[in-house]
């Protein structure tokens, strides 16, 4: 099953994925990545990608660094490395947060997407809203569902995702 959640950003997809994580880590076994802000003095300087399995994390994009530049921010190229290296392992359920410009900008990372787009596995991915990309267009095509997150529905996301992989499996 492959199911996509996108959703203005600042809307709460991060804190959807993250209760679903919560949910599903009891019955399954998760991995994957979460994209998280990096912020210092109120300020949001960055982000990171944090491993959902050993909460290792690698710096995703930051004000200050090198690498390709999305919007004011340098995508480490190193921390996408790190998430494609995690969403290239074995689990019953795969959640990565999220397949947006910054990400894309990693050949590893977007090779393993593109990979993850033929799993037997379950897939759980929040997608950037606005990006136009051929991958992320296919994926849309070959989405189970997908859920636009709002302010009224962020608190049940969650729970309808639970829902549907129990459905699904059987249980």
């Amino acid at each position: 099953m492959l199911i996509l959640i996108t959703g203005d950003p600042g809307v709460g997809k991060t804190t959807v994925l993250i209760n679903l994580i919560n949910i599903l880590k009891h019955r399954y076994r998760v991995g994957g990545v979460i994209a998280r802000e990096i912020r210092s003095n109120n300020s949001r300087i960055g982000f990171e990608f944090i491993d959902i399995v050993s909460n290792e994390r690698r710096v995703l994009a930051s004000i200050d660094g090198i690498g390709p530049m999305v919007g004011k921010y340098h995508v480490n190229l190193e921390g996408c490395k790190f998430a494609a290296n995690i969403l290239s392992k074995e689990y019953e359920i795969i959640i990565c947060d999220e397949l947006g410009p910054m990400e894309f900008k990693s050949r590893e990372f977007k090779d393993v997407v593109r990979m993850l787009l033929y799993s037997n596995a379950d897939r759980i991915f929040s997608i950037h809203k606005r990006l136009k990309d051929p991958l992320i267009e296919e994926y849309r095509e070959r989405a189970d569902m997908l859920i636009e997150v709002r302010l009224d529905n962020r608190d049940k996301v969650a729970e309808v995702i639970d829902k549907l992989i129990r459905k699904e499996r059987g249980i």
